[in-house]
């Protein structure tokens, strides 16, 4: 099939910043908390659920260390010294792959292999634990049953047995004897060469790195260990998640999302396929969403406004922008629906207690001088010390944008989403699961 439209993922590594340039209005945390109902376990960005088995294998052997157990580094617990092995090893042995992507630390492992270094912690994703495979999927993984608190669940069990069979090392899971054996005594080896070094210990022509690109690239999944994943995945058959995937994969699904390019289209054409505890949730969804459009469109048009000002500007000559006198008038209105039909997914108090200022009935100057409050409320409490406002404010009330934040064109003042629930990741997986063609 041509055409698809593929997940757009960046590399692994957020900027950290006292900006705080994510999310300046707070409206993340309830999308999230509404796009992990609807598909549990899945992220923004999931794209290959191969690394669900990376995963699988590589706790056949980490947990073997006690829970205590650090690399020399004094941070590096062995599943991410693991992960160093795994994500050096695929672009030593496939990192010219046409196929290879969405694999975490891509750019971090080139630049060490172009600077002759190894990985380790300081050369390595800078928040590992969050950003590396591991991190992204764990949620999936415990949501399977295959890596639960820790440990290999039934599922995992499952995995790693036909994964075993599958690539003929026998011998690798339990540590019998067969052809896998001495692939797990010689990673094991250089486990512990690394946890001692606290970076990895093994030099370009190590023979082990071919286990990496021949056993776990990510692009590339066998037909049974397939199956297998695709049966995890559709295993609750009444749930939403499966719900979501069987109306993705199907022609009417597909071609929606892919004419489209729109989760609010691709979701209108969902519901009549979905039972009426996950049409009520989308309904949510699409109600949430178009709130957060109105915000987000006030925000953007006041930054644009600043922008072209050229210096201060008044809250009210910002007021007159078109998202400013669409949001003071239709977010009042709309506050106390949607914080009821929020109700069931308990986030009716979360929101009210971070969104309740911006429903009260007012002109429009007054409302956007509560939206400027509200930004700086948002970005004080953003971990772990307060970010800074993306404007100055002045005693006479103006303001003038901060340079880190100009932008010419001001909001998009359409219907579509502003936060993702998870289609082009389920796209993704359905595809590397050839659930579509």
């Amino acid at each position: 099939m041509t055409n698809i439209h593929f997940p757009k993922l960046s590399d692994y590594d957020p900027v950290t910043s006292a900006e705080g340039a994510l999310d300046p209005l707070g409206l993340y945390a309830i999308a999230d908390s509404l796009a992990m109902r609807l598909v549990p376990g899945m992220r923004e960005r999931m794209s290959h659920p191969r690394f669900l088995t990376a995963m699988a294998v590589g706790n056949g052997f980490t947990r073997q260390y006690d829970e205590d157990v650090l690399a020399a580094d004094g941070q590096s617990e062995p599943y991410i010294v693991y992960e160093w092995h795994v994500v050096e090893g695929i672009i030593r042995t496939r990192g010219k792959d046409p196929q290879l992507s969405g694999l975490p630390g891509t750019l971090k492992a080139r630049d060490c292999l172009r600077d002759g270094l190894s990985l380790s912690a300081p050369r390595y994703l800078k928040t590992a634990t969050v950003f590396g495979f591991h991190g992204v999927y764990r949620l999936l993984a415990d949501n399977l049953d295959i890596i639960k608190n820790g440990y290999l669940g039934e599922n995992g069990y499952q995995l790693l047995s036909i994964w075993e069979k599958e690539q003929d090392l026998t011998g690798f899971v339990n540590g019998d004897g067969g052809p896998g054996l001495s692939r797990r005594q010689q990673l094991q080896a250089a486990m512990t060469d690394a946890l001692k070094k606290g970076s990895i210990d093994r030099s370009g022509t190590w023979e082990g790195w071919n286990f990496f690109g021949n056993h776990l690239f990510p692009n590339a999944i066998p037909p049974l260990e397939r199956d297998m994943l695709k049966r995890f995945l559709l295993s609750q058959k009444d749930s939403s998640r499966a719900q979501v995937i069987r109306f993705l994969v199907s022609d009417k699904g597909k071609k929606t999302f892919q004419i489209a390019k729109s989760e609010r289209v691709f979701h209108k054409a969902l519901m009549p396929f979905v039972d009426e505890e996950t049409h009520h949730l989308i309904e949510t969804i699409a109600a949430y969403e178009t709130f957060s459009r109105i915000l987000q469109d006030a925000l953007d048009d006041c930054l644009a406004a600043m922008t072209h000002q050229h210096g201060r500007i008044s809250p009210r000559e910002l007021a007159t922008t078109p998202g400013c006198q669409n949001a003071y008038k239709r977010v009042p209105a709309m506050f106390n629906a949607l914080a009821d039909r929020l109700e069931p997914y308990s986030q009716t108090v979360r929101f009210t207690e971070t969104f309740g200022t911006l429903a009260e009935n007012t002109s429009a100057e007054l409302w956007i001088q509560l939206l400027f409050d509200h930004h700086v409320r948002i970005q004080r409490q953003k971990p772990p010390h307060g970010k800074n406002a993306w404007f100055e404010r002045f005693d006479d009330g103006s303001l003038v944008i901060r340079a880190g934040y100009r932008r010419t064109a001001g909001g998009h003042h359409d219907t579509e989403y502003v936060h993702s629930y998870r289609t082009n990741s389920l796209l993704s997986f359905a595809i590397d699961l050839g659930m579509i063609l």
